[in-house]
């Protein structure tokens, strides 16, 4: 039987993660539990926690809810904590994503209406 209820709708990132592991220093990687980190997870907690993009600004980007965008957030951090507190293998890989068409508008916060054709259609405007 197929899955049941909406159907998922991909979260907008605005480029592939350029690091996809990381590990404790100077534990060999078979000795060391992995906690893996989706890269949606990822995008939302650099768009809220290192870009400074309130929780409502970051779900725009994203394109999904205030709702999703605490749930990624939460298991995000949870899964970092996890990790740091533990000494465990960060793998950061899945997820259900689409990359943003336009990364200008990620790196210009305040331009996103003036100079991003792409996210004025996203959004319907």
């Amino acid at each position: 039987m197929g899955r049941r209820g909406r159907p998922k709708i991909p979260r907008f990132i605005s480029e592939e993660p350029k690091f996809r592991i990381f590990k404790p220093h100077g534990v060999p990687f078979r000795h060391l539990d992995k906690v893996v980190l989706t890269v949606d997870e990822l995008e939302a907690i650099r768009l809220v926690d290192y870009m400074d993009f309130t929780q409502e600004e970051a779900a725009k980007l994203m394109g999904i809810s205030r709702r999703v965008l605490w749930s990624l957030l939460k298991e995000g951090r949870k899964k970092i904590s996890d990790a740091l507190i533990n000494g465990k293998i960060i793998i950061i890989e899945g997820g259900f994503y689409k990359i943003r068409e336009c990364g200008f508008c990620m790196r210009n916060r305040f331009g996103i209406k003036k100079h991003c054709r792409n996210i004025n259609n996203m959004n319907g405007e």
